[in-house]
Protein backbone atom coordinates (compact mmCIF):
# COMPACT_ATOMS: atom_id res chain seq x y z
CA UNK A 1 0.00 0.00 0.00
CA UNK A 2 1.22 3.49 -0.84
CA UNK A 3 1.35 5.74 2.20
CA UNK A 4 -0.33 9.14 1.64
CA UNK A 5 -0.22 12.44 3.52
CA UNK A 6 -2.97 14.97 2.71
CA UNK A 7 -2.08 18.66 3.10
CA UNK A 8 -4.90 21.24 2.92
CA UNK A 9 -5.45 24.34 5.05
CA UNK A 10 -9.24 24.21 4.83
CA UNK A 11 -10.40 21.62 7.36
CA UNK A 12 -13.62 20.66 5.56
CA UNK A 13 -11.80 20.17 2.25
CA UNK A 14 -9.04 18.12 3.90
CA UNK A 15 -11.52 15.90 5.74
CA UNK A 16 -13.61 15.58 2.57
CA UNK A 17 -10.60 14.38 0.57
CA UNK A 18 -9.70 11.86 3.24
CA UNK A 19 -13.24 10.54 3.75
CA UNK A 20 -14.66 10.50 0.21
CA UNK A 21 -11.83 8.88 -1.74
CA UNK A 22 -11.66 5.08 -1.67
CA UNK A 23 -7.98 4.98 -0.83
CA UNK A 24 -7.77 1.19 -0.55
CA UNK A 25 -9.16 0.81 -4.09
CA UNK A 26 -6.23 2.97 -5.22
CA UNK A 27 -3.75 0.88 -3.29
CA UNK A 28 -3.23 3.65 -0.74
CA UNK A 29 -3.69 4.39 2.92
CA UNK A 30 -3.75 7.87 4.47
CA UNK A 31 -1.08 7.94 7.18
CA UNK A 32 -1.26 11.62 8.06
CA UNK A 33 -2.74 15.02 7.43
CA UNK A 34 -1.56 18.60 7.86
CA UNK A 35 -3.12 22.06 7.69
CA UNK A 36 -0.06 23.87 6.31
CA UNK A 37 3.23 23.23 4.57
CA UNK A 38 5.32 23.72 7.67
CA UNK A 39 3.45 20.98 9.57
CA UNK A 40 3.48 18.80 6.46
CA UNK A 41 7.25 19.07 6.21
CA UNK A 42 7.70 17.77 9.74
CA UNK A 43 5.16 15.02 9.12
CA UNK A 44 6.79 13.97 5.85
CA UNK A 45 10.22 13.79 7.42
CA UNK A 46 8.96 11.55 10.22
CA UNK A 47 6.47 9.37 8.27
CA UNK A 48 8.33 9.20 4.92
CA UNK A 49 5.11 8.82 2.84
CA UNK A 50 5.10 7.60 -0.76
CA UNK A 51 2.67 10.34 -1.86
CA UNK A 52 1.90 13.85 -0.61
CA UNK A 53 -1.35 15.35 -1.89
CA UNK A 54 -0.98 19.06 -1.24
CA UNK A 55 -2.80 22.31 -1.74
CA UNK A 56 -0.73 25.04 -3.39
CA UNK A 57 -1.83 28.19 -1.53
CA UNK A 58 -1.54 27.79 2.24
CA UNK A 59 -0.30 29.82 5.20
CA UNK A 60 3.30 29.59 6.52
CA UNK A 61 4.59 27.59 3.54
CA UNK A 62 2.81 26.96 0.25
CA UNK A 63 2.66 23.60 -1.48
CA UNK A 64 5.26 24.52 -4.10
CA UNK A 65 7.83 25.49 -1.48
CA UNK A 66 7.01 22.28 0.41
CA UNK A 67 7.73 20.26 -2.74
CA UNK A 68 11.01 22.11 -3.35
CA UNK A 69 12.23 21.45 0.18
CA UNK A 70 11.17 17.79 0.16
CA UNK A 71 12.87 17.25 -3.19
CA UNK A 72 16.12 18.55 -1.71
CA UNK A 73 15.85 16.68 1.59
CA UNK A 74 14.34 13.30 0.76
Amino acid sequence: MNRVVVVEDETMARKGIILTIDWSALGCVVVGEAANGQDALELAESLRPDVILTDIKMPFMDGLELCRILTDRL
